[in-house]
């Protein structure tokens, strides 16, 4: 099994924006082959930022998932938007 986190720091004053974004990925993902789950929450000391950990059965299942439309699309609209302001990465 292979976990992946993410951090995403919304701009000022576009965190719900950014959320709403972020939640239409979050269930989009539980039916990608090879996720085993998925959350997300908006961190507690931060409200400008949420944090996406999803959990995959293998590592070339996460790359499918880096590689697949949905993704492109979401981070697409977020940049588009102007809703993100820093996004931080970490595989485990």
């Amino acid at each position: 099994m292979l976990s992946h986190s993410a951090v995403l720091h919304a701009r000022a004053g576009r965190a719900e924006q950014l959320g709403g974004c972020l939640h239409g990925l979050a269930e989009s993902m539980q039916i990608i082959p090879g996720c085993l789950g998925v959350e997300l929450q908006q961190l507690p000391d931060d409200a400008a930022q949420w944090l996406l950990q999803s959990r995959w059965q293998s590592t070339a299942a996460l790359q499918a998932f880096f590689a697949a439309p949905l993704l492109q699309q979401t981070l697409d609209q977020v940049l588009q938007q102007g809703l993100l302001r820093s996004l931080q990465c970490q595989a485990a």
